[in-house]
């Protein structure tokens, strides 16, 4: 067992991203590229109860129910997504793209069971692997390049989304482009809300919830072009963080992670 612990913690981002794939990645065949969300959070609990322990576990905890972050980062989780497709849906509009209709707004029990399975099976429950984990531990070995750190986490991210890539779920833009910039904003959430990895599960839940609801508005033409104009405007924005806080995204002086790890 010392063995094992001893393994683990000298190699366990390596593990956490290997358990990750092979978890998440357990579906892809009978799904038709589809993933399994919870992935990432089941391979973090696995690598931090044998490397921490229940102080681990305690710890991640911690940052997935951390909701006393001020009420403006309560506003600016869903804020910045909103905005992001608010930019797209104007452009489509200034485009010529034409809308096909909203029958699933009319209805609130067709749009519940739209987002039931958001809820249940949705993008968000990455988060706790991606950026409670992840992330943290990358921000603890670059320490005074949060950006590296992010790109980093970016790539990983992007690579677990393959199978969708493959299967023709994703187009290539938002492979090589969305995966990236979503990232960037959820590290700036994470580190200006003292790690709080619920702000960043909020985010991440209404970029799904947002896509549910705008793109069934257009017309299968117009789809893909929303979709562009929607990764050009979280790029956008993603690049504006970068540029307003000179590649530190949040993270306050003198810190490396956010906050302290328990290894």
């Amino acid at each position: 067992m010392h063995k094992l612990k001893h393994f683990t913690t000298r190699h366990q981002r390596a593990i956490f991203v290997l358990l990750t794939y092979l978890i998440s990645w357990a579906a892809v065949i009978p799904a038709e590229g589809g993933l399994i969300p919870h992935g990432p959070m089941i391979a973090a609990f696995i690598v931090l109860a044998v490397v921490s322990g229940r102080r681990g576990l305690s710890d991640l905890w911690q940052q997935m129910t951390r909701w006393r972050v001020g009420w403006q980062w309560v506003l600016a989780a869903p804020g910045i997504l909103i905005a992001a497709h608010l930019c797209a849906l104007a452009l489509s509009l200034g485009l010529g793209a034409q809308l096909a209709g909203a029958t699933h707004l009319r209805s609130l029990p067709a749009y519940l069971s739209l987002l039931l399975p958001l809820i249940l099976f949705g993008g968000w429950w990455e988060e706790p692997g991606w950026t409670g984990y992840l992330l943290r531990r990358f921000q603890e070995r670059f320490a005074h390049a949060p950006l590296v750190a992010t790109l980093a986490t970016g790539l990983i991210r992007m690579i677990w989304h393959t199978p969708l890539l493959l299967y023709g779920a994703i187009p290539w833009y938002d492979y090589l482009f969305y995966s990236f910039a979503l990232q960037i904003i959820l590290t700036w959430l994470y580190n200006r809300t003292d790690g709080s990895v619920l702000i960043v599960m909020v985010a991440h839940l209404f970029s799904n919830v947002l896509w549910a609801t705008m793109n069934p508005l257009f017309s299968s033409a117009d789809q893909q072009q929303y979709w562009l104009l929607l990764v050009i405007a979280a790029s956008a924005i993603a690049l504006g963080i970068v540029m307003a806080t000179r590649g530190k995204l949040g993270l306050k002086p003198g810190r490396t992670s956010t906050p302290a790890l328990s290894t």
